[in-house]
């Protein structure tokens, strides 16, 4: 559990060293939307804490139906409140970055952001929340390999290419850490979806 949320949480951070290449202006606007985007994630990852209590209980109990439709409704609201947060992304991305500084460079440039922050919400709690139910079934190691491979393999290497090879600025940057999330939430989904609690779980009785 520690080495996935570990991969995920390190990724972000070096995503931070790549927006600093591009200067302070776009390393303080990156640094907003960062943030932002992580007051966001703190709903899904409560409700992934949730799935983890509720998944892992009903397994201990053999309610192996039940496990599953809680897990699905886990991953329903975790991707239902980023729904949410991404629309107040793209509604007020000039008002938020308000809340943080007054510099008006800083602030177009993270309202430039932001929209692209709005695209990734979606599929940020879907994947922080299947963590959460593979956790719960005691099988966190399809979370660790999704992530070392989403991220580290493609998200940051693609990032790198894109934001300071090819120029195309922090934009690209954000565009690829919206490809990793991607990758995770749509992995473990299937995942979840092939070998969940209803039909994995019967190496616990």
């Amino acid at each position: 559990v520690g080495i996935q949320i570990g991969f995920e949480i390190l990724a972000f951070s070096c995503s931070t060293f790549i927006a600093g290449i591009l200067g302070q202006t776009v390393l303080a606007a990156h640094t907003i939307a960062l943030n932002i985007a992580a007051l966001a994630f703190m709903m899904p990852l409560g409700i992934s804490q949730g799935a983890v209590t509720r998944v892992g209980n009903l397994l201990g109990d053999h309610q192996y139906k039940h496990a599953k439709h809680a897990a699905w409704t886990a991953i329903f609201c975790g991707g239902m409140v980023m729904a949410i947060s991404a629309t107040i992304f793209v509604i007020f991305r000039f008002a938020l970055p308000l809340l943080y500084t007054d510099n008006k460079e800083v602030i177009l440039i993270a309202a430039m952001i932001l929209p692209v922050a709005a695209a990734f919400q979606i599929v940020d709690g879907i994947q922080v929340v299947c963590a959460g139910v593979l956790r719960g079934m005691g099988r966190p190691l399809p979370s660790a390999i999704a992530n070392l491979v989403a991220f580290w393999l493609i998200g940051l290497p693609v990032a790198y290419w894109t934001t300071i090879s090819l120029g195309y600025g922090i934009e690209a940057l954000w565009w690829s850490l919206s490809l990793g999330l991607a990758i995770v939430a749509i992995t473990l989904s299937l995942w979840i979806f092939y070998r969940g609690p209803e039909t994995h779980s019967r190496q616990f009785e």
